[in-house]
């Protein structure tokens, strides 16, 4: 067996390359539809589904580090889509929430978002469909648990 035959047969590696696709085309569908980057649209999703956040909790939200969560925050607060207050809790930190803006382009982030994930879908039939997301479901809780066990 080749090594490009074995890699392409490797979970991780497939996962990898349809992760780069579809972040692609997810990429080209906010910045066409809401001239925001894929991360930035993470963000605001984010802070849309999940409501205020400090940056941290936004970053395992949205599945970025720290710093990119950050940056993303600012550019978002630079758009008038989020606006950063004290944390009450913790007065060193901020909570992140969305603008009246924010909560309109959150709503069109959303729309986007539901059609590019129906599009990259549609190869499978309704029955993969299930199937694939109650998988994922059960690899992203096994992988948390080993998480947690660490």
């Amino acid at each position: 067996m080749n090594n490009t035959t074995m890699i392409q047969s490797l979970f991780t590696y497939r996962l990898h390359v349809l992760k780069k696709q579809t972040d692609k085309a997810m990429n080209e569908a906010f910045s066409d539809g809401i001239a925001l980057t894929l991360t930035e649209a993470r963000v605001l999703l984010s802070v849309g589904s999940f409501g205020a956040l400090s940056v941290s909790d936004l970053g395992r939200a949205s599945n970025l580090d720290r710093s990119q969560a950050s940056r993303a925050t600012d550019i978002l607060e630079r758009k008038g889509l989020v606006e950063k207050t004290s944390n009450a809790t913790d007065g060193r930190g901020v909570v992140v929430s969305l603008t009246t803006k924010g909560k309109k382009t959150y709503s069109r982030a959303a729309t986007i978002a539901q059609a590019q994930n129906d599009e990259i879908l549609a190869a499978l039939l309704p029955a993969e469909r299930k199937a694939i997301h109650s998988m994922l479901a059960k690899l992203v809780a096994a992988q948390c648990m080993e998480e947690i066990a660490e």
